[in-house]
């Protein structure tokens, strides 16, 4: 790196960002919004379920209600995960238009959809598409696309969360339509921070353009600017003040994410839209609720997906599971988990109710499923290990599913049931082809970037850490390996005793929720090595250093 890059990099001011016009339709889709409002048109912002969808509905929304010349008069709508899957579809459509509205701006979907956009423009609505998922020039619907993937794009940067992409969108607006206005200014630089939760929430990588958002963003909501998210930290226990992005990425994301994988999402986008305090309590512990009962749900087909796994798939080497009673809106994180523990990739399936379903995957046009019945459909959500690319694999079996989606790391699809054993039999075959051309394919290397002594473990290292981040996905902590000899004041924490804190030869130590897995190694007295990262423990006003541990490695 340069100096100026690295100066950078560790700036609490950073200026990496670019001219929102480079995005691809900007001008015209800032144009048609901007025009519409001013002619008293009704606006719909279309988002998504997700944290990434939520925040971004929210930005777009505020924003624009905010804008001082026009009469804003906007809706929004967010589909449900259970009863329309993701992004736009026809129902949807036809609500919003009998609601009034003559514009539909999209967020954080939409870039696929083809038909349902032609569909709206059938019915009188115009459309204009933010987005940030992959597409190709064959794909795109016939208005205006904004989104860095595209083929056609000059942006410079392609790893804007749908909720960056929003916040450009806004930026163009403020440039071009409102460059000295104050306020607008102020509404701009007030959705810094739903801008950071929402790509640390959808782990973007934190770099680039990214990283300047993120800090910014960050800084916002640590100075406690908007009331709902400081509601929402203290609820789960946050300090006010010293929220990272490792407390958005395993604290607040997951609460927001949980209202649309439980219920329906709009709970979380009415918290940020209400300025009723009352009703951010009711809404904040509304969450809390959902939140707890996904964890719970989690946990119980986690373990059952495991006893599947031992009982009858444990020769297998791509885990295609259906658990009874699974519920869909966590299924694709069950299978990360499942992924996580065997290191295989895994597909966990759901029973979905309709054949027709708008999910946001693409229609496989070879799929032989005429005269299936709707009630014998799976959805299958799959998550994959380094060296497997899923969606490769899965398009080589396209004949088999009614839609397929994704990308290397995790896909989704629908089929037919009496398909499964096949699928399953057609995966485990690729998987041996895999390992017999790769034999090391499924050893797991623990990767680290430094070997550590327990002195060197420091309040001083941790305190210099942080000026890395904020971290996470594209910008991790360093990781260290520590040998060591002792193990003293082993202690379960957690309601279900998942956690474990411990010292390793007087290294403050602690492992978040796989005590079981490693609670025998770290209960013998051998010599052991510990991966994992430093941390500032700040407990009571009290600082010292912490070791949160990843890995443990018996020799």
């Amino acid at each position: 790196m340069t100096e100026d890059a690295i100066g950078e990099f560790f700036s609490d001011r950073p200026k990496r960002t670019y001219d929102p016009f480079l995005l691809p339709d900007m001008e015209t889709g800032a144009e048609l919004i901007l025009s519409s409002l001013k002619a008293g048109r009704r606006v719909c912002v279309y988002g998504d379920y997700d944290a990434d969808g939520v925040m971004s509905t929210v930005l777009l929304h505020r924003f624009l209600c905010a804008l001082p010349d026009v009469r804003p008069d906007v809706l929004y709508y967010i589909p449900s995960r259970f009863d329309e899957g993701y992004g736009l579809n026809r129902t949807a459509l036809s609500i919003i238009r009998e609601r009034g509205a003559e514009l539909v701006v999209t967020v954080d979907c939409g870039s696929v959809s083809k038909s349902e956009v032609a569909y709206a423009q059938s019915i009188g609505l115009s459309v204009v598409i933010t987005d940030h998922h992959a597409c190709d020039s064959l794909s795109l619907p016939d208005c205006a696309v904004i989104n860095p993937k595209r083929e056609d794009s000059a942006y410079p940067w392609r790893e804007l969360s749908g909720c960056g992409v929003a916040f450009k969108l806004a930026q163009a607006i403020k440039r071009r339509y409102y460059a000295g206005d104050a306020a607008v200014a102020a509404a701009l630089n007030a959705s810094l921070d739903l801008t950071a939760v929402a790509t640390i929430a959808d782990v973007m990588p934190l770099s680039d353009e990214n990283r300047t958002l993120v800090k910014y963003g960050l800084a916002s909501l640590n100075r406690g600017e908007r009331p709902a998210l400081q509601k929402l930290a203290s609820a789960i226990g946050l300090t006010p003040g010293k929220i990272t992005a490792h407390n958005i990425a395993f604290g607040i994301a997951p609460h927001i994410n949980a209202a649309g994988r439980m219920a329906c999402a709009t709970a979380a986008a009415e918290l940020f839209l209400t300025e009723d305090a009352h009703e951010m309590d009711v809404i904040t512990d509304e969450l809390v609720r959902y939140n707890g009962a996904r964890r719970a749900l989690q946990d119980r087909l986690v373990d059952r997906c495991a006893e599947m796994t031992d009982r009858q798939y444990g020769n297998d080497k791509f885990l295609l599971l259906r658990p009874p009673d699974i519920h869909e809106g966590i299924a694709g994180v069950v299978a990360g988990r499942i992924k996580d523990r065997y290191g295989l990739p895994t597909a966990v399936l759901s029973e979905s109710v309709r054949e027709d379903e708008d999910d946001g995957l693409e229609p496989v046009a070879s799929a032989g499923h005429t005269g299936v019945c709707a009630s014998r459909i799976l959805k299958g959500s799959v998550r994959s290990i380094p060296g497997v690319d899923v969606i490769a694999m899965l398009k080589r079996h396209g004949e088999l599913f009614l839609k397929l989606g994704g990308h290397a790391m995790a896909a989704g699809f629908t089929l037919a049931a009496e398909n499964e054993e096949r699928l399953r039999t057609l995966l485990n075959g690729e998987m041996e082809t895999l390992i017999a051309g790769s034999p090391a394919l499924l050893k797991r290397d623990v990767a680290v970037d430094a070997e550590a002594e327990p002195d060197e473990l420091s309040l001083e290292l941790a305190v210099r850490i942080r000026a890395f981040e904020p971290t996470g996905q594209g910008n991790p902590k360093p990781r260290f390996r520590l040998a060591c000899g002792r193990i003293d004041n082993v202690k379960r924490m957690g309601e279900q005793g998942q956690h474990l804190r411990f010292t390793a030869d007087g290294v403050p130590c602690v492992l978040f929720g796989t005590a079981e897995k490693y609670a025998d190694a770290i209960a013998k007295d051998r010599p052991l090595s510990l991966v994992g990262v430093l941390d500032v423990n700040d407990w009571n006003g009290r600082e010292q250093a912490q070791f949160i541990v990843r890995e443990v490695l018996v020799p």
